[in-house]
């Protein structure tokens, strides 16, 4: 549908804002532009429509070269939304909707009808809101009309620059619902430029990392949340999204910090107090150096209570793993013992906290 072949631009100080852009965009995708900035994501969008012209390589849309076509008429098919949304303030809601169908000089009618089905479309009362001006809109509502205006000629392709960057957390959130929405409705084909990875991820089909000019990685975003290409995608992505397999996560990262534990030396009923104000059934054995010797069960202390002993007299030896340890290995050791919890330690064989079946399962939902 929008197929960009090494598009380049270079501007006259020589400073190389696209390199050698290729991608080809399928009808009905939404494909989001995100990178730091200056990494001519913007620059990108706004060659397809030649508000900039590249300097080398074709965009082509429907396989037709926009070189070939004039740029007033090529951008009257094409939609497109900026951040600043720019209503005309002496213009209605439906005069607004209505600006590149009025330049098509469409019939009055069919005008109306499809201003009226679009406001609908975004749950816009057309007899409330088609007679109002954009100053007495609400900041959500005169993007709403922005988006409307993009699509009231019913273009194939649409353009959307950080269209909702300056909205309030609340209503952008909304919006981006609504587009999800109106996406599935009206199946454009959308190039969407944003700084908010958050929002890259929530709405995009295929996302396009861009970094000093470059394309670093396309992918969906399952994929790119799994597979980033490389340090600076896991980087600009961030850690906490990336959804990483049990040989990437270290024990450390997931085991409790604080087990119930005791010294060897203390006696059962000490042992006894401590599980009860710990609600736990078994605890972990330590030296005074806080070197993890084995453990005792709430049925073994019980069974020996009445007898003069010391915890190290009835632990059991217990597998442990070491705090830089895959989860995985961790997992695998439960599997294979049929172990409720394994104990997490350094180097030195100090007790530094448990993993739990519980603490698997949460990182299972959280990650996997």
């Amino acid at each position: 549908m929008v197929t960009f072949v090494e598009v380049c631009k270079t501007y006259p100080n020589s400073t190389q804002a696209v390199i050698q852009f290729s991608l080809t965009m399928a009808k009905g995708e939404l494909v989001v532009l995100i990178g730091p900035s200056g990494c001519g994501k913007t620059t990108t969008l706004k060659m397809v429509n030649r508000l900039i012209q590249p300097t080398a390589g074709k965009i082509f849309i429907n396989e037709v070269d926009t070189d070939e076509l004039d740029p007033v008429e090529l951008r009257r098919q094409i939609g497109y939304v900026i951040q600043d949304i720019s209503l005309f303030p002496h213009q209605t809601v439906a005069r607004n909707i209505a600006t590149v169908p009025l330049l098509k000089k469409w019939p009055d009618d069919k005008i109306r009808d499809k201003v009226d089905s679009l406001l609908r479309m975004v749950d816009m009362d057309p007899a409330v809101f088609r007679d109002r001006y954009p100053s007495e809109l609400s900041g959500g509502q005169q993007q709403r009309i922005g988006v409307l205006r993009a699509l009231a000629a019913d273009p194939e392709v649409m353009l959307m620059d950080e269209p909702f960057g300056a909205l309030d957390p609340i209503t952008r959130v909304q919006l981006q619902d609504e587009m999800k929405n109106l996406q599935q409705k009206v199946n454009k084909t959308i190039l969407f430029v944003t700084h908010d990875m958050d929002e890259a991820l929530k709405i995009a089909d295929r996302i396009v990392i861009m970094k000093d000019g470059q394309m670093i990685q396309a992918a969906t975003p399952e994929d790119l949340l799994r597979q980033p290409a490389n340090d600076f995608v896991r980087t600009f992505i961030g850690e906490e999204r990336l959804i990483r397999k049990p040989d990437q996560v270290q024990a450390r990262e997931v085991m409790l910090k604080n087990p119930a534990c005791l010294e060897a030396g203390k006696g059962l009923r000490q042992g006894l107090e401590a599980m009860r104000e710990a609600r736990v059934d078994s605890l972990l054995i330590i030296d005074n150096r806080r070197q993890f010797l084995g453990v005792v069960d709430v049925n073994t202390l019980q069974s020996n209570l009445k007898q003069n002993k010391t915890l190290q007299e009835i632990m059991v030896s217990w597998p442990t793993v070491g705090e830089t340890d895959s989860v995985k290995i961790a997992v695998q050791l439960m599997v294979d013992q049929n172990l409720r919890f394994v104990p997490v330690v350094n180097d030195s064989g100090r007790l530094k906290g448990i993993i739990t079946r519980a603490r698997v399962v949460n990182f299972v939902l959280d990650y996997l």
